[in-house]
C-alpha cells in the first residue's frame, strides 16, 4: 500500500489515455508469450536499478467533464530518493523534492505549494516512475490482451484511491514508454516518454524552484 513518500518512495502520476500497440522485438517480429509476472519482475528490476533519468515528455490530459483535450510537452529529471522536476514549454513547473510539490503557472503567475503525507493526494504526472520498483506493493496487475503482453493494466490496492486505474506500456527490458492514469472521474491522462537516458548524473539544484518575484503563492 502507499506509505509517507519518503519511507516508501513510491508515487504515482495523473495519466493516459490506454492504447494498444502490437508489441515487436529488435528484429521487428512479434514478441514472444511472456506472463504477467515475467513482465512485471523485468519492470521492477529495472526500476530498481535506475537512480536517476531525464528524458521528454508528451502528456495528453482529456478532461471529460468539459470535453476537453490538451497537449503539453516538457522535460522530465529524476533523481531518487523521491525528487522529480518536469518544466512544460507552455510555462507550467512541477517539482517534488520528497517532502513538498509545487505547481507553478507563468501564465497565471501562481504557484500552488503542497506539503503531503498520502503520495496519493498528489496530482503528478509520471511520478509513477518513482515508485515502479515496487509497483506489485501498491496494485494488482493485469494483462488486459494477451496479444500485448507489454501492455500491464494496473488496478489500485488502495480503497479510496483517486485513480480507477494504471495502464504502462513497456518494451522487452522492462523500460516504461507511455503511463496512462484513468481517474474516478472519467478523465485520463497520457504521458509518453522519449530520449529517455537513465543514470545520468542530475544536478540537485534541478530540484530547487524559487519564484520569480509578483507570483501569488498559494499553500496547501
Amino acid at each position: 500500500m502507499y506509505t509517507n513518500f519518503i519511507a516508501s518512495k513510491r508515487f504515482f502520476f495523473n495519466g493516459c489515455i490506454i492504447f494498444f500497440i502490437s508489441a515487436w522485438t529488435f528484429a521487428g517480429g512479434p514478441a514472444r508469450a511472456q506472463t504477467v509476472q515475467e513482465v512485471v519482475s523485468r519492470v521492477e528490476n529495472h526500476y530498481g536499478d535506475v537512480q536517476s533519468l531525464t528524458a521528454k515528455v508528451t502528456q495528453k490530459n482529456i478532461l471529460k467533464a468539459v470535453g476537453k483535450t490538451q497537449t503539453f510537452e516538457g522535460a522530465l529529471w529524476m533523481r531518487k530518493p523521491g525528487k522529480i522536476r518536469i518544466d512544460y514549454t507552455n510555462g507550467q513547473t512541477i517539482m517534488v523534492d520528497g517532502k513538498t510539490a509545487l505547481f507553478y503557472s507563468k501564465k497565471s503567475s501562481q504557484m500552488i505549494r503542497k506539503t503531503f503525507a498520502d503520495v496519493q493526494q498528489m496530482n503528478v504526472p509520471v511520478a509513477f516512475l518513482l515508485g515502479a520498483a515496487h509497483m506489485r506493493d501498491d496494485f494488482d496487475v493485469l494483462q488486459p490482451d494477451p496479444k500485448t503482453p507489454l501492455l500491464l493494466e494496473l488496478l489500485p490496492k488502495k480503497s479510496g484511491a483517486a485513480m480507477k486505474k494504471l495502464s504502462l506500456m513497456t518494451d522487452e527490458t522492462g523500460r516504461i514508454s507511455n503511463i496512462t492514469i484513468f481517474d474516478r472521474s472519467g478523465n485520463t491522462a497520457e504521458i509518453i516518454l522519449a530520449d529517455v537516458q537513465e543514470g545520468v548524473s542530475v544536478d540537485d539544484g534541478i530540484f530547487s524552484f524559487k519564484a520569480p518575484r509578483g507570483t501569488e503563492i498559494l499553500e496547501q
